[in-house]
């Protein structure tokens, strides 16, 4: 039966839906097939069959549900990555409502499912001491100290996310002013970033270092054995030189850093230096301006809890003042 061919349907997703029309990133594409492949080997394990034999009407939206409390109870998934899996699921079924109209009806029924609220996270970025203290604790005379130097001086100036910098490519420099990078991000979205020229000087070096023409196309970082950068290998990179930079650096012993921490220091660090919020929206390369927002809301938090220790306000003679009543009510709201 047509609503049966649930194998038809994943493979046109992916093939037809994923790549084809929307264009989805590697990264998504593979968290999309994970997410799929979890749900079916649950579905199968629900309904005692084999993964070939279910069919559509077997990932209905109380199995959906099974799968998503699962996930999170019992693998201990966060809720992030819960609503991770749901959005991929939502994905699924949205682009299955559109092939068949005969299961319109049980794709929005899991269309329904709600994503889950979560408490907001806390955003860990690093004070301007600290990230010097790492940069300048990379001893620079070994040509790996020099590359290290230089990758994690590129990924503050730029605020760069890990993959982007593994994929980053040679030829995506300009050199010559203006001094800028060109980068693609989630999504394939690509923008333009600044490069400070101290930046610039030490790509340049690096460049030269390696023999490499700044023109061609081959990895802008690799490790010693000449091979690409892997997200692992840098956060393993960046976890040794915070060991000897907390030396110096105490305050450093007491963060979890890990490399989108310095994501989030090149963002605070621009607004701190009043840099416009569109601009830094821009240069982190943000589809929604509420993400970058999140920065500008963790500022002024710092900003007022400042000005309640050092400078108390004054007594307030607002009129609502006048009415105890009112602002009783309003405080017990």
């Amino acid at each position: 039966m047509k609503t049966n061919n649930l194998a038809e349907y994943i493979h046109k997703f992916f093939y037809d839906y994923s790549t084809a029309q929307k264009g989805l990133s590697k990264n998504t594409i593979l968290s999309y097939r994970d997410t799929i492949k979890q749900l079916l080997l649950f579905a199968g394990e629900f309904h005692k069959k084999v993964v070939t034999d279910l069919t559509v009407s077997d990932l209905g939206c109380s199995v959906i549900i099974k799968f998503l409390d699962h996930i999170e109870k019992q693998l201990n998934n966060t809720i992030s990555t819960r609503n991770n899996r749901l959005a991929c699921i939502h994905c699924l079924f949205y682009y299955i409502s559109n092939l068949d109209p005969m299961l319109v009806n049980q794709s929005q029924q899991i269309l329904g499912i709600p994503f889950k609220k979560k408490n907001t996270s806390v955003v860990d970025y690093l004070e301007l001491n600290e990230i010097k203290a790492i940069i300048n604790s990379i001893n620079r005379t070994s040509a790996d100290g020099y590359r290290d130097h230089t990758l994690f001086s590129f990924m503050y100036n730029t605020g760069a996310r890990v993959q982007e910098v593994v994929d980053l490519r040679v030829k995506s420099f300009q050199l010559e002013r203006p001094f800028q990078v060109h980068i693609i991000g989630k999504g394939n979205k690509e923008r333009i970033c600044p490069l400070w020229p101290q930046t610039t000087e030490l790509i340049r070096s690096l460049l030269i270092q390696r023999g490499i023409d700044p023109k061609i196309d081959a990895p802008a970082f690799v490790n010693h054995k000449g091979q690409i950068f892997t997200r692992h290998g840098i956060n393993y990179l960046l976890a040794k030189y915070v060991r000897i930079a907390s030396v110096d650096c105490p305050s450093l012993k007491q963060k979890r850093i890990h490399p989108h921490t310095i994501r989030h220091t090149t963002a605070m660090h621009l607004l701190q230096a009043r840099v416009d919020i569109n601009t830094i929206r821009a240069w982190l390369g943000h589809v929604d301006l509420k993400t970058t927002n999140k920065y500008a809301e963790i500022n002024l938090e710092m900003k007022r809890k400042v000005l309640n220790k050092y400078l108390p306000l004054a007594k307030s003679n607002s009129p609502w003042k006048k009415d105890e009543h009112i602002i009783q009510w309003l405080e017990s709201l």
